[in-house]
């Protein structure tokens, strides 16, 4: 289920830092004494319900979320930790509790990271149509919802990962920590099935994973660009098309955004909006059609 909705993950998760999981070191902290660079975005969410592709009803501030990346050191010893989470607002979504929550550290240089870690949290939702999704309105929120965990971790040719499934109470928002904690003492405890693929395609360097290949492919500017990343064991394409700036207050870069399964070919598309005179890869907006029914939108607020 995971591999299906793994940049739903993304899109739909402050928090802590990195821990060890069992069967799993964690990156070597940086040498380099250099002060932390961190850029941090705080997010409101607005859904659009859409019927055959047209929008019939709209609502502002259903969820909230944030953005951030943390770099520290240089060169061989830069460490970058990237992170993703967002969530509804059951007061503000007619009850509807979901949550997705993600993190990933990238030791090494940007274009060949020696080491990636990564550790996500979502909410199993099964909303797959409109229907399905006023029956999840309508009904009172249980007391404790299932959750999906993964955690990961990518070396020079080589990845490693497990996936979880447990329970957790459904008042849970998408920036409680004490769920982090709970999903990741799920990989600590108890016996997992851990998978491992070897990948040939990167002899010199760790599978870059989504925030990392996003990140980097971002940050170069460029009017096209094309990586590829690991997740779950699985390969995705990741394609980008940078748009005309736009002429606001403060200039935004639009960005559209395609990922493609390779095993599947199932296709994720979605829109960016950067500050169009900073470097920085963490948006300003992000647009996301999560269901065919459903699109929604993470705009920039102040913290």
């Amino acid at each position: 289920m995971w591999s299906r909705r793994g940049f739903a993950g993304f899109l739909l998760a402050l928090v802590s830092r990195p821990q060890r999981t069992s069967g799993q070191s964690g990156p070597a902290p940086a040498a380099a004494e250099l002060p932390p660079k961190i850029t941090a975005r705080n997010y409101r969410a607005d859904a659009v319900i859409l019927l055959v592709g047209l929008p019939i009803y709209r609502r502002a501030g259903v969820g909230g979320g944030k953005a951030s990346l943390e770099e520290t050191g240089e060169g061989a010893d830069l460490r970058r930790t990237l992170f993703f989470a967002a969530g509804s607002d059951p007061k503000r979504a007619r009850g509807l509790s979901r949550l997705g929550w993600m993190r990933e550290v990238a030791v090494g240089p940007d274009s060949a990271p020696s080491e990636v870690s990564y550790f996500g949290v979502l909410t199993s939702s099964p909303e797959e149509s409109l229907d399905n999704a006023r029956k999840s309105v309508g009904e009172p929120p249980a007391g404790r919802s299932i959750f999906s965990a993964v955690s990961g971790r990518h070396t020079v040719s080589h990845s490693r990962s497990a996936v979880t499934n447990f329970e957790y109470s459904s008042s849970a928002l998408w920036s409680d920590s004490g769920l982090i904690d709970y999903a990741q003492s799920m990989f600590r405890a108890g016996s997992l099935d851990w998978r491992e693929t070897a990948w040939p395609k990167s002899p010199n360097q760790a599978p870059p994973t989504f925030l990392v290949e996003l990140a980097n492919l971002l940050k170069q500017r460029k009017p096209r660009a094309t990586g590829r990343y690991v997740y779950g064991e699985q390969e995705y394409l990741l394609e980008l098309e940078a748009q005309k700036p736009t002429h606001d207050r403060v200039p935004l870069l639009p960005v559209r955004g395609k990922i493609r399964n390779l095993r599947t070919s199932h296709e994720t598309p979605f829109r960016i909006w950067l500050e169009n005179d900073s470097a920085s890869p963490v948006p300003v907006r992000i647009e996301f059609q999560a269901r065919s029914f459903l699109r929604l939108t993470f705009e920039a607020v102040a913290a």
